[in-house]
């Protein structure tokens, strides 16, 4: 909401001329203020901004307008509504005092909170607070995948979304998002059924919408899996194993690095000078001393003394 040029043009006469009382003015001072508000629509969380208005029924001042002190157009849960009220002296009466104990304030629950006198006392600028918008926020009613970004329906008054991923109904990931999606490629590193839910973040924990139900699975097969970089190396003692960014690693499955075919065993570790069986048929793949698969020793009836992963 932008305020007027009248009211911005009384501003900036207040900031140079507050420093000097009305003192001597002619005429009949206005020693109390009595204000009654009333609204189109009570603010509330996610809805946009209405109008409110205020009265009186003196014969002593006149009301200009009322206006919320806002600078967009939607409420955020949790937020205080502020009102600034335009009051003018009729003729023949000036505003002499702005103390709190000298206004009185009634509907909207409206609490007085500051008022400021031109220095001729012709104008007053008077503003007041409304109660705190309270409750929780709505919950995202759509959940999906699009790729391997998460997507929800946005949630209006939210500062942002907390996240969290599952694979195979095991939770790995709880991640924040300032906007309605959340690119998880650098999760979806291991096979399995990937699902995801969101909840809308107040600015208050009392504010957090409930979590929405779980998407539809993002599936990976072991195939798929096979060929998913963007790891590195970590070694751990003589050991190696390749980790993703998330601190995920592969267990008992092959992975294409590079160029190269490893195979990592139940803990994650690559393994070497060893036979790995196949999935499929009675075929023993050869993985040599650097780890790598050697294809030109593949074998049906492996040799005894090596260990095989099966």
């Amino acid at each position: 909401m932008k305020r007027s040029m009248k009211l911005l043009t009384l501003a900036a006469a207040m900031a140079v001329g507050m420093a000097f009382q009305a003192f001597g003015q002619e005429g009949t001072p206005v020693t109390s203020v009595s204000l009654t508000f009333s609204w189109d629509t009570a603010p509330r969380g996610g809805e946009q901004v209405g109008e409110i208005y205020a009265a009186s029924s003196s014969r002593q001042f006149v009301v200009e307008g009322a206006e919320y002190v806002k600078r967009d157009d939607a409420w955020t849960f949790g937020e205080q509504p502020i009102v600034e009220v335009e009051l003018s002296a009729e003729d023949g009466y000036y505003f002499s005092s702005s103390s709190k104990n000298s206004i009185s304030l009634s509907g909207c629950n409206a609490q007085y909170r500051s008022s400021e006198i031109d220095s001729d006392g012709s104008v007053m600028i008077l503003r007041a607070a409304l109660s705190r918008l309270d409750g929780s926020l709505p919950g995202t009613t759509s959940v999906s995948w699009s790729g391997d970004s998460a997507v929800w329906d946005a949630v209006g008054g939210t500062s942002g979304y907390e996240v969290r991923l599952y694979r195979d109904n095991r939770l790995i990931a709880t991640v924040s998002a300032a906007d309605n999606s959340y690119d998880f490629s650098s999760y979806l590193n291991l096979a399995g059924d990937y699902t995801f839910n969101v909840r809308a973040i107040g600015d208050y924990s009392t504010q957090h919408s409930s979590w929405s139900a779980s998407s539809e699975p993002n599936s990976i097969s072991i195939e798929e899996a096979w060929t998913i970089e963007g790891g590195s190396w970590q070694k751990l003692g003589s050991r190696w194993r390749y980790v993703y960014a998330n601190g995920a690693y592969p267990t008992s499955t092959w992975r294409q690095i590079g160029d190269v075919w490893y195979y990592f065993n139940y803990d994650g570790y690559m393994v070497s000078n060893c036979y790995v069986k196949s999935l499929t048929g009675e075929m023993y793949y050869w993985i040599n001393g650097a780890g790598a698969w050697d294809t030109q020793w593949d074998t049906a009836v492996p040799e005894r003394g090596y260990n095989i992963y099966s």
